[in-house]
């Protein structure tokens, strides 16, 4: 087998991590596994501009098998002591490219993974992970991002960068961006969150989160809710006081449901005044960036005394995280204004355990008579894409993962037992097309609306959780598996994705789970039996 000498330095290797289909070889000659890969114009670029390194050999360009191609890549891995390091402009070229893919993509995410011997970069597109990009064997590379990020590149951060230290920062960076409404890309400020922690073996991992993804804030009308969701919303929207709080997990869309409650409520002659950590809109009102302090934990407490004297009609706090702030919510929601903010809890009726539990807000301030008037459940799920989504017939003629195709016949049968037309129900092209990522294309909001009376504040009193679900069953809530079925048997949405991100859809009952674990057990047990002799038995 032929051997080849890798050229390196760190221009080179950024250009190697980067596109992981070419390298330099000596005496200055191109191998790729790729003829339009864009590395080989970089390639050709730098053996021009260092031609007196190359002795004048004049380069070409050979091919060569993935494999090997990879194979050179990974051997460039040199060993180094990541605290000398030094940012380079290989690296910031290599940060603002990875910024810009992910942008193209429409990304929500950037996630920077650094393991013993690799570096990871991903994407959140969708709500799912992919690869921004092969991954770089070399865990010093990532480190020296890292360092780059948060030494160089971002501002307000949490101290210059160490390993084992987590940190926090903001970035700005100019990008090409696409224009949903104009339908063309332009230039403009890109806000992001940068995050860091440290993780085993010297590693680490950094989240980005892109801010400022939406120029405008959308509509209430424009998140997936259901009119009558809608209509419950603006009900409170006008009234003089009380809180709403929205709940769900990081990524569900709470922030951008509370910017639509107050573009909403903007125009209506009332003061508004949200605090914020971090600003992820413009909403047109005062806007004020919590910054906590030393003494206090909870930088929202602080800042909300502040707003006493502020005259506030309608005030939001990002959110809920500990007791001292979100006795400060309760306590401006009590005393004449409307409150908003959003919580991490996985159900509507779960918002009550979280505050007392979790918060140490007393039960007595939750269930207080006018106090909490609407607590929200929300999550995002990916939209079928309206170019390929297939009819059950299409479905099954596409094969693929039988696993798939039997959990999708499963949830079929015990639909059309139940007296479900399905006729409706469409779902994801596992081979996707040009206009979407593996059949899906955007997301839509998925919600519960949970408007307290006094019946249910009983409930939270007495802490009888189970009592109160069912008593809200009896009176016509409606839980967010009903709206997600709303949308699945309208062709909206894959019930196999929705049921991976809302709890009661697809689901067996516990029983069902049981007997399928002891007939499992009893077929093992069998086969073990049926190779044993009798002296093995004995």
């Amino acid at each position: 087998m032929q051997t080849h000498d890798v050229l390196l330095d760190e221009t080179l290797k950024s250009i190697y991590y980067q596109h992981q289909d070419s390298v330099l070889i000596e005496p200055g000659d191109i191998l790729t596994c790729d003829f339009d890969s864009p590395a080989i114009a970089l390639l050709d670029t730098y053996c021009q501009d260092h031609s007196e390194l190359l002795n004048g050999h004049v380069s070409s360009v050979s091919f060569a098998e993935k494999s090997v191609v990879r194979g050179l890549i990974d051997a460039t891995r040199i060993e180094e002591d990541p605290q000398n390091i030094q940012s380079s402009s290989d690296v910031a070229k290599f940060i603002k490219q990875l910024f810009q893919k992910a942008v193209t993509l429409n990304a929500s995410d950037i996630h920077i993974e650094v393991y013993r011997s690799e570096t990871r970069l991903l994407a959140r597109v969708d709500g799912r992970l992919i690869e921004l990009q092969a991954r770089i064997p070399d865990k010093d590379y990532g480190m020296q991002l890292f360092g780059y990020l948060f030494n160089d590149l971002a501002t307000d951060t949490d101290g210059d960068f160490y390993q084992q230290n987590i940190n926090n920062g903001r970035v700005l960076l100019d990008l090409m961006v696409q224009d949903s409404q104009a339908r063309e890309t332009k230039k403009r400020e890109t806000r992001w969150r940068a995050a860091y922690a440290p993780c085993k073996d010297d590693g680490g991992k950094c989240v980005l989160r892109w801010l400022n993804k939406e120029e405008t804030i959308p509509s209430l009308d424009e998140l997936g809710l259901t009119h009558g969701q809608i209509e419950a919303l603006k009900a409170f929207l006008h009234s003089p006081s009380g809180a709403c709080i929205i709940a769900g997990q990081v990524g569900s869309g709470k922030s951008t449901l509370l910017a639509s409650c107050f573009e909403a409520m903007k125009g209506t002659g009332r003061a508004m005044h949200s605090l914020e950590d971090p600003i992820e809109f413009d909403l047109g009102v005062p806007q004020t960036l919590v910054i906590n302090r030393e003494k206090d934990e909870d930088g929202f407490f602080t800042y909300a005394k502040a707003l006493l004297r502020m005259d506030i009609d309608i005030e939001m706090h990002g959110e809920f995280r500990e007791h001292k702030g979100a006795m400060s919510g309760c306590r401006k929601a009590e005393t004449g204004q409307l409150f908003f903010t959003t919580i991490h809890t996985s159900s509507a009726i779960g918002i009550a355990h979280t505050l007392n539990q979790q918060m140490h807000v007393p039960l007595a301030v939750i269930a207080a008579p006018n106090l909490m008037k609407v607590w929200i459940y929300q999550t995002l799920v990916r939209v079928l894409c309206p170019h390929c989504k297939l009819t059950w017939e299409q479905r099954l003629a596409k094969g693929n993962a039988p696993d798939e195709l039997a959990r999708l016949t499963q949830w079929r049968l015990e639909e059309e037992e139940a007296g479900h037309d399905v006729s409706t129900v469409r779902y994801r092209n596992p081979n996707r097309c040009e206009h979407c990522v593996e059949g899906e294309r955007g997301r839509t909001a998925v919600a519960e609306i949970l408007l307290l009376d006094d019946e249910d504040r009983e409930f939270i009193l007495k802490e009888d959780y189970l009592g109160w679900r069912k008593a809200l069953a009896a009176k016509g809530f409606k839980p967010i598996t009903d709206h997600a079925k709303l949308k699945i048997y309208r062709g909206d949405m894959d019930i196999l994705t929705a049921a991976s991100r809302i709890d009661g859809l697809n689901q067996p009952d516990v029983s069902t789970w049981y007997d399928h674990i002891l007939s499992e057990q009893e077929e093992q047990f069998d086969d073990t039996t049926a190779t044993q002799s009798p002296a093995d038995a004995v």
